[in-house]
């Protein structure tokens, strides 16, 4: 990315700004026993009985009876059991004489109302202007029959978006016909997604601890996991707080000793300036692939004007090489203003690298670089040629794997890896080619934004 005063300061105001102390979240996890909350939505009353009294018994555990707290949510949540009954076996486990038929399979004559098409349920709060009994309480883990999962099925799942990005699992209690059924391809279920896995009855108590107990394990686990993550985001930041202000001390006072040092020591100092500078630039592109790599490489895009951003980029690189005794002329036709593309607020990333590569890269004594755009109907492809010495054919894919540069490179391979994953975010192409008179041509096409 260029480094300009301007530029460097407001790069990494992210983290410059209001720096985080990260004392208190590096604490250690407690160590006390853990208490898991399950809900029960077993429609039943005599199952939801037992399975209440058998993990009340149990160390560990506070169970939730769900059907009894989101019955009185509303007049629309209520069942009472009956359809799609579930028996007892004579050692007190869960078993489903009828098959457990879910009610989305029953013909319309037997119900009106079907498993997932449930239009009064609790989930429908705003509708009925109820209010959520459950809210705010903590949930780690789910047992469900099919007959609740028909009633209550639209707030479980909105109660599982709002728990991610670690929702709590969902065990389905049923028999193994209508699991079969549950899961099948084709089926055209629509909750199934809600469904982690299933335990059928009749229920083996044995099992269904083992069963409840792995899950809530693989949870925890998944929270700590989440938590050094967190911790280690937070390291990144502070470190890359500390790294870009002394960097920025390194540039600004070696920048002022120009015309101060002898003529033997103006390269030694321009060396020590371009490596602040080089710093810099590595903590911005950190924080953007960063940025990427957590938004799981899909970031918003918008209709953004070209122009700008490029008349911006080329005469930020222009300022950085002004005060060096190295001569870089960097020449733009740009767009007209009307002209936008389907982009992110990273996309100066993109450009800001692509000039900075064609100067680092360019053995050449006066650096030459053009940028030109070529419009078509349905996209944009921009141009950043230098005068440099070029890639070869074989390398010209290799180059935008991360980390990835040629022995004699002065780079460090994050720059093209962070163009390439943004690029493919807004959905474009980016490639190299060699320039007519030699030296190098990085391409960019991105989506052009239509004219109505």
């Amino acid at each position: 990315m260029v480094d300009t005063p301007g530029r460097a300061e407001s790069a990494a105001e992210t983290d410059r700004s209001n720096p985080p102390n990260p004392v208190e979240d590096f604490a250690p996890p407690p160590t006390t026993t853990p208490v898991s909350r399950l809900l029960l939505l077993v429609a039943h009353d005599r199952n939801r009985r037992l399975l209440v009294d058998r993990f009340a018994d149990r160390s560990g555990f506070d169970v939730v009876d769900g059907v009894s707290a989101l019955e009185d949510a509303g007049p629309g949540g209520r069942t009472d059991g009956t359809e799609n009954t579930v028996g007892d076996s004579e050692d007190g486990t869960v078993e489903d004489p009828n098959e457990g038929v879910p009610l989305d399979w029953r013909t319309a004559a037997e119900t009106t109302n079907g498993v997932g098409t449930t239009a009064s349920g609790p989930g429908s709060d705003a509708e009925h202007g109820t209010i959520d009994p459950l809210d705010g309480e903590a949930i780690d883990l789910v047992l469900v029959d099919v007959t609740a999962l028909g009633t209550y099925g639209e707030w479980l799942a909105g109660r599982i978006e709002r728990e991610r990005p670690l929702p709590f699992p969902c065990l389905l209690l049923a028999s193994e016909s209508t699991v079969r059924r549950f899961f099948a391809s084709g089926s055209g279920h629509d909750l199934r997604h809600l469904v982690d896995d299933a335990v059928t009855t009749p229920v083996d108590p044995t099992l269904l601890d083992r069963r409840v107990r792995a899950y809530l394990r693989l949870r925890r686990q998944a929270a700590e996991l989440d938590r050094r993550h967190d911790q280690l985001s937070l390291l990144a930041q502070v470190l890359r707080h500390d790294i870009a202000n002394a960097a920025t001390v390194v540039t600004g006072w070696g920048e002022t000793l120009h015309g101060e040092v002898t003529p033997e020591g103006a390269e030694a100092l321009e060396r020590v300036v371009r490596g602040g500078q080089r710093i810099r630039e590595l903590v911005e592109n950190s924080r953007d692939l960063t940025t990427l790599i957590e938004a799981g490489h899909k970031l918003d895009t918008e209709a953004m004007p070209l122009a700008p951003i490029l008349r911006t980029e080329v005469d930020a690189i222009r300022r950085v090489h002004a005060s060096t005794t190295r001569t870089v002329t960097v020449d733009i036709d740009a767009p007209p203003p009307s002209i936008e593309v389907i982009a992110g607020g990273m996309l100066p990333s993109v450009f800001a690298n692509l000039l900075s590569n064609a100067v680092r890269h360019n053995d050449a004594e006066a650096v030459e670089i053009g940028v030109s755009v070529e419009v078509s109907t349905a996209e944009v492809v921009v141009r950043v040629a230098d005068n440099g010495p070029g890639i070869p054919d074989a390398e010209k894919e290799s180059v935008f794997e991360p980390a990835t540069k040629r022995v004699d490179s002065p780079g460090d391979g994050l720059g093209l890896s962070l163009v390439k994953r943004l690029v493919d975010s807004y959905g474009g192409r980016v490639w190299f080619e060699d320039a007519s008179g030699g030296g190098t041509v990085a391409c960019v096409a991105l989506r052009r934004v239509s004219v109505r």
